[in-house]
């Protein structure tokens, strides 16, 4: 799971446009510029390719902060128990 973490954390920070050490679990997503529905569909890919694990762009838009995301795909991993 570390992998797949490290990996979805790097293509966010990429998605981003910021430094992967910025990204923090308080790192405010609604804050930067290019967290915008095509920046959702981005994320529900790259869950789904690091995870094999299917997210709304609903849940994702309810996500405040990198924290919260994360917390998003822990509970879903738990959900389908993988």
């Amino acid at each position: 799971m570390m992998v797949e973490m490290e990996n979805f954390l790097a293509e966010l920070a990429d998605l981003l446009e910021i430094e992967k050490s910025d990204l923090t679990s308080g790192y405010l997503l609604e804050e930067n510029e290019n967290w915008d529905s095509l920046a959702f569909i981005s994320v529900i890919v790259m869950v789904d390719e690091n995870f094999q694990l299917t997210i709304s762009n609903a849940a994702i838009r309810k996500c405040i902060c990198v924290g919260e995301l994360l917390k998003l795909i822990k509970d879903k991993r738990e959900l389908v128990g993988s």
